[in-house]
């Protein structure tokens, strides 16, 4: 899964990028009931594909999330990934997940 998003980003160099490409990273809290989510962004899925290296986006967020395997299912991936998107979401990107 990746992230598709779209808004403005102003990177530290200075300049701005209006559409990122984004993975999620997602790990299990060792108790089990917390998602620790850490979304990574590239300039588009080329830039990932080729492993050139991320971009230094400062998204001050708390991308951790409770977690109940029996409610929101065993796919922490997927989990995070919908959970990353609607905290972009509320800071006002718009984020579409795409299916790999």
């Amino acid at each position: 899964m990746a992230l598709q998003v779209q808004g403005t980003f102003e990177l530290e160099t200075g300049m701005a990028l209006t559409e990122v490409y984004a993975r999620t990273n997602a790990s299990l809290s060792i108790e089990g009931n917390y998602v620790i989510a850490y979304p990574e962004f590239w300039v588009d899925k080329a830039t990932y594909s080729a492993r050139k290296e991320t971009l230094r986006i400062n998204i001050h967020e708390n991308f951790n999330y409770e977690y109940d395997r029996a409610v929101d299912g065993a796919d922490i991936l997927a989990f995070a990934n919908q959970k990353v998107k609607e905290t972009l979401e509320g800071l006002g990107y718009t984020v579409t997940i795409e299916e790999l």
